[in-house]
């Protein structure tokens, strides 16, 4: 696996991770993670673009030649990709542009001799610095895995630039934090056509040339990125499914799909109870932090498996796109304040009937409590009064949330955790040599979706009608209309039973130990869900992803190793 980062501001000469990517060593090629490029101008002035980016070298070279600060800030979100920016001006000023959408995460740390390091990676930072999980973020990752968490990562001392801001550090060693990024308006016409363009742009700068994958579900939007895959050259489908049963439901669209699109090689992957979420847990990797998909890891690398089998470089996904197109009625809060209480009725009635529920519930929770409009109604009993404490005092409103309205607020938080969770996901990837790729969370797909008003980017009738406006022309009919997708619930029920053992012993252990969790509610909970009732698995299984990440952190000083170059 590799990293990107450097020292700044050192006493001693640069500490740079073995095995990673110095900051402008090797330039112009593409790493196991991520792509670097380089653009040296005149007076020693250099510029890195980490992250796939649509640049072309000449504009980067104009750019490292001939730009301020402010057609830099433009810079970060003019091109299609999840990038960030790192610029050396040649005369000891250091700057970095942490991405919008989060989806390329930077951190900062001090050394103990005062060295000002920064990396891509907390992980590679927390392995120099030798430092341990932070107990403020792991709370407030139990409470709400979207909450922000200022000057603060998984790892004590090591902190996340916010995203969407630029970070300089001066030659004296002061340093300024300012947010470069704002968020966009537009028409929805405008932002259909748009999001169309750069849906089809961020495909082609990953696939280009490449041995591709896609994941295929059947749903709408895997489906979209298999055949902008498709449009560029040959790529993988791949469709997972119940062993024995290649036809029905989503499997069914998926080789519409693949029909429609003579470039794609269809493959279809059977599960089986191997692959069962809660199975052969003891086989994740350490990562910056918790990955979304530490409980279903068995499936996950089987499917890494299957893609190092034939050659795949890069994979699509198309995690981020529910968050992005499928928002919870949270604009209902945004009504309530702007007064427009007909459009509110008729949206709460909307909702009412669609989830076979009072209207009256809605509409009270916008008027008195609209943050749980996004949000589980589940109470997390199995936190402990101390952990959603420390939660609250370490939380604070997201970067850029200040003027933004509630639906706003809640979709810009809900993308910059899938994207920067992502980075976790191409870590587990690039341990199979694999590029992992969520082009739902570029930052250019994220600000088309922000820039619709919530109201008209929510639908009770239509599933994901943005998205769908914008890829009528690309796919089958019958999959541009479907109205919603397969469930995969009692898949976790059964795994649950068939690991329980295993599972239960989690529930007491480092969370535990910390004072996070109440080990007695967490089993009695799990002991349900084994039984076939329905709990709250968005909820649980942050808790038990986490206990098993922290069960791994102790071997962080050992994944990174670090030698000192002049």
């Amino acid at each position: 696996m590799r990293w990107f980062g450097g020292a700044l501001v050192s006493p001693s000469p640069s500490p740079t991770p073995v095995g990673a990517q110095a900051l402008w060593h090797e330039p112009d090629t593409w790493t196991v993670g991520a792509p670097v490029r380089l653009a040296t101008g005149s007076a020693r002035r250099r510029l890195a673009v980490f992250g796939p980016c649509g640049a072309v070298d000449a504009e980067l070279n104009r750019l490292v030649e001939h730009a301020d600060h402010r057609e830099l800030d433009a810079a970060a979100t003019t091109w299609t990709g999840a990038y960030a920016l790192a610029l050396d001006n040649g005369k000891g000023t250091f700057t970095l542009w942490a991405d919008p959408a989060g989806t390329c995460p930077l951190y900062l740390a001090r050394t103990n001799d005062g060295a000002l390091v920064w990396a891509s990676s907390s992980l590679a930072l927390a392995s120099l610095l030798g430092c341990g999980p932070d107990r403020g973020w792991l709370a407030a990752h139990l409470a709400d895995p979207t909450a922000w968490t200022p000057e603060r990562s998984a790892w004590t001392g090591v902190e996340q630039i916010p995203p969407g801001y630029r970070w300089t550090v001066s030659p004296n060693g002061s340093s300024a934090c300012v947010p470069y990024w704002e968020t966009p308006s537009a028409t929805r016409a405008a932002s259909v056509e748009r999001l169309r363009d750069d849906l089809a742009d961020s495909v082609l700068i990953r696939v280009t040339g490449r041995a591709a994958s896609s994941d295929l579900s059947g749903g709408l939007d895997s489906s979209t990125l298999a055949a902008e895959a498709a449009r560029c050259g040959p790529v993988l489908g791949v469709t997972l499914h119940p062993k024995g049963r290649e036809s029905g439901g989503d499997t069914d669209h998926a080789h519409e799909v693949a029909r429609a699109f003579p470039a794609i090689r269809h493959r279809l992957m059977p599960l089986g109870r191997e692959h069962l979420p809660f199975t052969d847990l003891d086989a994740l990797l350490l990562t910056d932090e918790p990955a979304p998909s530490s409980i279903t890891i068995a499936q996950l690398f089987s499917q890494f498996v299957l893609l190092e089998s034939e050659g795949i470089e890069v994979h699509l996904t198309g995690d981020g796109g529910d968050s992005l197109f499928l928002p919870p009625p949270v604009h209902l809060a945004d009504l309530v304040r702007s007064g427009r209480l007909l459009r509110l009725a008729s949206d709460a009635q909307s909702w009412a009937r669609l989830h076979r529920a009072s209207p009256w519930t809605a509409l009270a929770t916008a008027w008195k409590r609209p943050d749980r409009l996004g949000t589980s109604a589940a109470s997390k009993t199995w936190l402990t009064s101390d952990a959603l404490d420390l939660a609250d005092a370490v939380t604070s409103p997201g970067p850029h949330s200040g003027h933004l309205g509630h639906a706003d607020r809640h979709l810009l938080a809900e993308c910059r955790y899938v994207g920067r969770t992502a980075a976790t996901e191409n870590q587990l990837a690039a341990a199979f040599g694999i590029e992992m790729h969520n082009p739902f969370t570029d930052a250019r797909i994220m600000e088309s979706a922000l820039a619709v008003p919530a109201e008209e980017r929510w639908s009770a009738h239509r599933y994901k009608p943005l998205l769908t406006d914008s890829v009528r022309d690309l796919l089958p009919d019958s999959v541009v209309r479907r109205g919603a997708k397969g469930l995969f619930a009692m898949d976790h029920h059964h795994g649950l039973r068939a690991n329980l053992g295993r599972v239960l012993e989690l529930a007491d252990g480092h969370l535990a130990d910390l004072g996070l969790v109440q080990p007695a509610v967490l089993r009695s909970l799990l002991r349900r869900g084994a039984l076939g009732v329905d709990i709250p698995w968005g909820l649980i299984e942050p808790v038990l992803g986490t206990e098993l990440w922290l069960r791994a952190s102790g071997t962080a000083t050992q994944l990174v190793r670090w030698e000192t170059r002049p």
